[in-house]
């Protein structure tokens, strides 16, 4: 009986199946569904024995690994031991078959049903620390000096000079002209959503402030699409900007 067991396990790993559950979930936005042309982050044990990251030219293998949905190579941005993050390409029906391949030629499946789009915000972490859910971007007035956004209040430009906000994040490219953003419920103008020109797989948002939520200090910060929002975001506004004249 022993003897059987052990030729069935032996059989089991030499063709490559596996035991072990994954998850897929949205990366930037665990609660949302999966959509299309956004990242998707798979999660497991034993992918790879290594730690990689290709944001700008991501191929279809890394660290050992492919995935693949419905048989189509995807782009995978990041591996680990525990997780790997894809750029969702999958057009067709919204229910898919992903299948992944790790270093040691384990096949991982797994059924994936995609939204055609879910906004979702990179933030700069979300725990604890004081940059919690700040957004990973960029602030300017005048567009002459591009500032990291952090937790320190931004100073609010005029209705004639306002502050622009430059936001990263994904699943909105694919109806990008209806994305909107509000600070605490209250819209502000959409400058630009689009493909980021230089990071595979993520979308650029830019945004005004309104100039008479000066001094209002912490707000939250939602991008929504269709009635979708995005993970939670918020950003730190400070008093009116002083412009010297010209």
């Amino acid at each position: 009986m022993r003897t059987v067991f052990f030729v069935g396990l032996l059989l089991l790993v030499c063709h490559g199946a596996s035991a072990q559950t994954i998850t897929v979930s949205n990366f930037l936005n665990p609660d949302a569904p999966i959509s299309r042309e956004s990242f998707a982050a798979i999660d497991g044990q034993n992918f790879t024995d290594t730690q990689l990251v290709e944001p700008f030219f991501p191929p279809t293998s890394l660290g050992g690994v492919t995935v693949t949905v419905d048989g189509v190579p995807q782009r995978i941005r990041s591996v680990s031991p525990t997780r790997v993050v894809i750029i969702v390409d999958a057009p067709g029906p919204s229910q898919r078959s992903l299948e992944l391949k790790t270093k040691t030629n384990v096949i991982h499946r797994t059924a994936l049903r995609l939204a055609t789009y879910w906004p979702s915000v990179f933030v700069q972490s979300s725990g604890e620390d004081s940059e919690a859910f700040y957004p990973s971007g960029l602030w300017t007035i005048d567009g002459l000096t591009f500032l990291p956004l952090t937790s320190a209040a931004i100073p609010v430009g005029t209705a004639t000079r306002p502050t622009l906000v430059v936001l990263q994040g994904s699943g909105w490219r694919l109806n990008a002209s209806f994305v909107q953003v509000r600070l605490n419920g209250t819209p502000c103008v959409v400058v630009a959503a689009r493909p980021s020109a230089l990071f595979a797989g993520q979308d650029e948002l830019v945004f005004q402030v309104p100039h008479y939520l000066a001094g209002r200090g912490v707000l939250d910060l939602t991008v929504s699409l269709a009635g979708r929002d995005s993970n939670f975001a918020r950003i730190n506004l400070g008093d009116s900007a002083s412009f010297a004249a010209r």
